[in-house]
């Protein structure tokens, strides 16, 4: 991941106000892990850079994995097989898009120089630029990419928080959809907004997402990752089954 011209565009997109260096290469690995096809980004930056590079990256070792896919490997243990699930490649798969939605009116922000080094390092492809507040931007999304298999979210106090959840999070795949909220953990509004979530999943919304936060606990803010997982709609399989 991390090349001599990659490190270059990201050195030049962090910001210390914004707090994300430990954040964004989990961001990369998470998108190398879960492949999703279609990300929304609300509040760009650096880390715009690593959900491309994780989006393009994926899709260099969906091929080449796809051509390995088919043939007949030694394991260690001298038998064939592997643990390739053939049907994952053989299923069609969308084109890789990514949405950001920034306003740029932060004091600190670097979003603004987001395309162009993305274009700089080849990674624009996927990505579609929206200039605008994402309060009632919503509705304005494109069709054709929604539901978002991850979303990174990462601007607000409480209403904007309230407004995420009302407008944005029905956009999100119910099958294993992945949200990803900045800093709410040792924030006021956050923990409103954890509590609520919290309350939420331990009554009527059991079944509905599964959530953990982890902590940076050597800062004061700009300090936490809250990862929810949308299970709603989980169609899940068995692979293997073990004494």
């Amino acid at each position: 991941m991390m090349d001599k011209s990659f490190r270059k565009g990201v050195t030049a997109l962090t910001s210390s106000e914004m707090g994300t260096e430990a954040i964004v290469p989990l961001l990369y690995d998470l998108v190398m892990m879960q492949r999703p096809r279609r990300i929304l980004e609300i509040g760009g930056g650096v880390s715009s850079l690593y959900l491309l590079k994780g989006l393009v990256d994926s899709d260099a070792a969906i091929e080449d994995e796809r051509s390995r896919s088919h043939k007949k490997e030694r394991n260690s243990r001298g038998v064939y097989g592997s643990l390739t699930n053939r049907s994952y490649y053989d299923a069609p798969s969308l084109p890789a898009r990514m949405h950001m939605i920034d306003n740029f009116s932060h004091p600190g922000t670097t979003a603004n120089k987001v395309t162009q080094i993305a274009r700089d390092l080849g990674l624009d492809g996927p990505l579609v630029v929206h200039e605008a507040d994402f309060n009632g931007f919503a509705e304005k999304l494109p069709k054709e990419d929604i539901p978002f298999d991850m979303v990174w979210f990462d601007c607000g106090q409480i209403e904007n928080f309230q407004h995420f959840r009302n407008h944005f999070w029905p956009l999100v795949n119910k099958n294993g959809g992945l949200i990803l909220m900045h800093s709410l953990a040792t924030n006021f509004h956050g923990q409103m907004f954890l509590a609520e979530l919290k309350l939420d999943q331990a009554t009527n919304l059991f079944k509905e997402f599964e959530m953990m936060t982890l902590m940076e606990p050597h800062k004061l803010m700009q300090n936490s990752i809250t990862c929810i997982r949308l299970t709603g709609e989980l169609h899940t399989q068995i692979h293997t089954v073990r004494p």
